[in-house]
Parts: structure tokens; C-alpha cells; sequence
């Protein structure tokens, strides 16, 4: 069997408590970030799916996972995801994709795809509003001295 690293992203922060008792009963190995937001997990198993259903069976009820990824790409480039629904949404989901004559899977794929360029879009868009805003008040090389000094240590 090969062993995979997960990521698991939290609904909410955990404490040590929390993810020592979370550890103790899956019998798996967990690591937490800083923030207790996110954690890693090694598991063995037969392919990347198995391992991601392993750790929903282990995990559920002992911790609040939001969304499970693995940490690395697979052969083809993409991350694995495991992301919980209710029935009620994976039908909406199974029509939309029939309707588009595509897998379920192929339409989450271009959705998260769309909803990721979306963002990065945003987030641009707001940047340039900030910096044009800055360089109204202040010149060039004082906000890019500023930037400097955030930048090095």
C-alpha cells in the first residue's frame, strides 16, 4: 500500500485537546498548522480515493472537517478534493452536469476552475483600486519604499 498526505481544512479553529483526542481514537497521524485551521494527515491505502474515504470514515464525528485535498498533485497534474454534500445537492449537481452532458465530476472541476479565476480577477481588480488610491495620496517611490520595507526583513 502506498501512503498519502492529506489536507484537511476545518470549519473551525481546534485546540491541542481536541486534536489529541481526534488522533487517539482514528489512530492516525495528524498534523496541525499554527492556527489549528488546517490539518495533515498520512494514511495508507490501495489509491488516493480509499485514503480520502479512510480518513472521512476515521474522522467525521471526531473533528469539524470542512473539505478534504490532497497535498500533492497527482500523475495528472490535479488535486484530489473530497467535499461533503447533502443528497439533495449532489442530484442538483448530477442534473446541471447531465444537462451539460458532463460527469459530475468534470462539472465541479470547471466550476471551482471558474469560481478560482473569479477570484483572482477580484482580487486584482481590488489591488489596482488600492495602489490608485496610495498614489493619489503619496508618490511612487514613497509606496514603493513602503512596500520594500514590508517585503524585507
Amino acid at each position: 500500500m502506498t501512503l498519502y498526505a492529506i489536507e484537511i481544512a476545518l470549519t473551525r479553529s481546534v485546540e491541542s485537546v481536541e486534536l489529541r483526542a481526534a488522533r487517539q481514537e482514528s489512530a492516525l497521524p495528524l498534523a496541525a498548522s499554527n492556527d489549528g485551521k488546517r490539518i495533515v494527515v498520512l494514511v495508507s491505502a490501495k489509491n488516493e480515493r480509499r485514503a480520502m474515504r479512510k480518513i472521512w470514515k476515521r474522522l467525521e464525528d471526531a473533528l469539524p472537517i470542512d473539505v478534504l485535498c490532497s497535498l500533492f498533485p497527482g500523475p495528472d497534474g490535479k488535486y484530489l478534493m473530497s467535499i461533503p454534500m447533502s443528497e439533495e445537492i449532489h442530484d442538483r449537481i448530477r442534473s446541471r452536469a447531465a444537462a451539460e452532458q458532463k460527469t459530475p465530476e468534470e462539472y465541479l472541476q470547471q466550476a471551482i476552475a471558474q469560481a478560482l479565476a473569479r477570484d483572482r480577477s477580484t482580487r486584482q481588480a481590488q489591488l489596482e483600486c488600492r495602489l490608485i488610491e496610495l498614489l493619489n495620496t503619496y508618490s511612487a517611490e514613497e509606496v514603493i519604499g513602503a512596500a520594500a520595507r514590508q517585503i524585507a526583513p
